[in-house]
């Protein structure tokens, strides 16, 4: 009971910025107070009762240090309100109270159990927990995120997450696909399109006949290699007139293979990497990179706001390696994200635009020597 009660006591002393050395133990140096949760390393190298122990401590205090930072924000707007309410203010206090309180007592407790068993903890180790005490407690999870009130930060985004999302590239055939089988095919988990001085490509599309998408999320993993330039198509179509004439001794075109509407540019020797372009429009570049832009009826594109610098946003892009791609659609909002950086977003407000038709996806292959990849391929669609 003495060590019960001391713990306790140990952990209501944090909560008021004491420092106590505990009795009947030898000093030994404590380790840093994000030992265990901010260092997985140094959580691994825990001994596993330990480390179970000290996870479940985490779990089983989660929702109390989620009602401890709520009751701090309650406090917080309380004392900055336009009009000061002395009593709600002091029962926002007493709330505060009583949840650090009740927090610290059950951290006292749980640790007495840790305590009691065969792995417990060296003083250090203890001491570090002692610290932490409730200034800031567990790092939240996407579960209690939502509890801790209005001041948080949002849960990190994982591109590899691909809950609700369908894989519309199975990486070993093209079914549903339709491109110039000359130029598109299959190798290593990825569609490759190829652009040689033998046989060069001018234009040349894939689209993905599956299914056809207006509101979405799509994340795929693209790839250059050569001078040459690339972009994913979406809210697209086929066999649309196409505006620029052909080159003497080139081909006529197949308009099933070409497509028309918004693209995600993707350049990596040249500045478009990101940018919002409409192909086979006469809008051309709507957004370059950097741009948040607007487009309204009877209006052409306008700068909203400014992303970032066009040449410092080069630095997320990968030459000769993979890139994370995602496009999200939402009505007239249109967003391209570039290995987690937002690089462009247009915003049309105009309804017969065809930034707002539903359409096909696809990926462009364009300019010589030059090849394309693409894999990895999920779209969620909301519409």
């Amino acid at each position: 009971m003495k060590s019960l009660r001391f713990l306790r006591f140990a952990g209501i002393a944090s909560l008021l910025g004491l420092s106590m050395a505990l009795p009947g133990r030898a000093q030994t140096p404590a380790l840093p107070a994000t030992a265990y949760r901010a260092d997985p390393q140094a959580l691994a190298a825990l001994p596993p009762d330990q480390r179970t122990r000290l996870q479940a401590l985490d779990q089983a205090l989660a929702d109390q240090t989620a009602a401890v930072t709520a009751a701090r924000v309650d406090l917080a707007h309380a004392s900055f309100a336009e009009t000061r309410d002395a009593a709600d203010l002091s029962a926002k206090i007493e709330a505060l109270k009583k949840a650090e309180l009740a927090l610290a007592a059950s951290r006292a407790d749980y640790l007495a159990l840790v305590e009691a068993n065969a792995a417990a903890l060296e003083l250090g180790q203890l001491g570090s927990l002692v610290e932490q005490g409730l200034h800031g407690g567990a790092a939240p999870s996407a579960r209690t995120a939502v509890k801790m009130g209005r001041f948080h930060q949002p849960t990190a985004f994982d591109f590899s997450d691909h809950t609700g999302f369908t894989q519309i590239f199975d990486g070993t055939s093209l079914e549903h696909w339709d491109g110039d089988p000359s130029v598109w095919h299959v190798a290593d988990g990825a569609i490759v399109g190829v652009s040689t001085k033998e046989k060069p490509v001018r234009n040349s599309y894939i689209s993905y006949h599956g299914t056809v998408a207006k509101d979405f999320d799509l994340k795929l993993e693209i790839k250059i290699l050569g001078p040459g330039g690339s972009g994913i198509q979406y809210r697209s179509a086929v066999n649309v007139p196409w505006r620029q004439k052909l080159t003497p001794g080139q081909p006529a075109r197949n308009l099933a293979w070409m497509m028309t509407g918004p693209q995600a540019d993707f350049w990596p020797l040249r500045p478009y990497s990101g940018q919002f372009y409409s192909e086979n429009t006469e809008m051309g570049i709507v957004a370059w990179r950097g741009q948040l832009v607007n487009s309204a009826p009877g209006q052409g594109p306008r700068l909203v706001g400014s992303i970032g610098d066009l040449n410092e946003l080069e630095t997320y892009v990968r030459p000769n390696d993979w890139n994370q791609y995602e496009i999200i659609a939402r009505g007239g909002t249109l967003i391209h994200v570039l290995n987690g950086q937002v690089m462009a977003v247009e915003i049309d407000d105009d309804p017969a635009s065809s930034n707002n038709a539903a359409g096909l996806i696809g990926i462009e292959l364009e300019a010589t020597p030059c090849q394309v990849f693409a894999r990895k391929i999920w779209l969620k669609k909301l519409l």
